[in-house]
């Protein structure tokens, strides 16, 4: 029996050895071990596979391309009208344009504000613009003087281009588009300016009425504004000198019910001065009216 029970002691202390042997070795269970090796295969091949697969989020090229062509569109529409603009600005410099391509260039300018600083118009032709197509050249004049995208740095040029043209219905047409729509955007020395070259070319006799040398005008409705020219003259006023000291008066009327006269001013002064003068010219004595009871109501407000 001792026998017996020693050989089983030394078989299994032999067998105990032998797997202590295998373990130092770092063997293992080969069941484990393979489905150990199964288990983080399984889960390595999955987020392999998950990170092959593409994306759920949509593909940015597609809309890259769109925005791409969008753009050459765009651009490709903006060099057309640009040709276009250029072409009839051209012609308008040289004649005046009948009512359907005046319409059309004043489309293309509130369209495509932009466009007027590369339209071709520079200062030294901005009197004939002006006096062949004023509508354009005011809407032009707007669209440099505003940020279409930043206000021209060739503006105060084309202020002093009409200021030194010869001052006609037209010119003053001009001028009193800017001030209607645009008032804040003048400077007080170029209205300062226009308004003595106004009053200097009633002195002079010189100026024109411009009246009749555009398609469409008339002498009654040159300015939508407000400067009209229908009616009977007044008595004494059949002369062209004395048609130009109505028209100066009608357009300073316009300028004092804006704010651009104010009293107390040398250019309210210089006016006054100018209708006492020409009292008898009952346009003139209005302005004179107006004139003294906008100071009257200024100072009243002041007081």
């Amino acid at each position: 029996v001792h026998l017996r029970e020693g050989r089983r002691v030394s078989r299994g202390g032999a067998s105990r050895a032998g797997h202590r042997g295998l373990l130092a070795r770092g063997s293992s269970p080969p069941v484990m071990c393979g489905a150990a090796n199964s288990t983080e295969d399984v889960h390595a091949s999955t987020d392999a596979s998950r990170d092959a697969q593409p994306s759920a989020a949509p593909d940015p090229k597609p809309s890259s391309s769109g925005d791409d062509a969008d753009s050459a569109e765009e651009l490709a529409a903006m060099l057309a009208a640009l040709r276009e603009l250029r072409g009839e600005m051209k012609s308008a410099i040289e004649s005046p344009l009948m009512p359907n391509r005046q319409q059309r260039v004043l489309e293309l300018l509130r369209d495509r504000p932009a466009l007027a600083h590369r339209c071709g118009v520079f200062p030294d032709v901005l009197p004939s613009l002006a006096e062949n197509n004023p509508p354009v050249a005011a809407e032009l004049l707007l669209c440099l003087a505003r940020n279409h995208p930043a206000p021209s740095h060739n503006l105060p040029a084309h202020f002093d281009a009409l200021v030194s043209m010869p001052t006609s219905l037209h010119s003053m047409e001009v001028v009193n588009k800017l001030v209607s729509e645009a008032s804040e955007l003048l400077p007080d020395d170029f209205v300062r300016a226009y308004v003595a070259e106004c009053i200097s070319a009633c002195q002079d006799g010189a100026g024109s009425t411009g009246a009749g040398t555009s398609p469409g005008d008339t002498a009654g409705g040159a300015l939508s504004s407000g400067l009209s020219l229908s009616g009977t003259p007044s008595p004494g006023t059949g002369s062209t000198g004395s048609r130009m000291v109505r028209l100066v008066c009608m357009f300073l009327q316009l300028l004092v019910r804006r704010g651009r006269i104010r009293g107390g001013t040398d250019v309210a002064a210089e006016v006054s001065k100018f209708c006492v003068e020409r009292m008898r010219t009952k346009e003139a004595a209005a302005l004179y009216r107006l004139l003294r009871s906008a100071e009257e109501r200024e100072g009243g407000d002041t007081g």
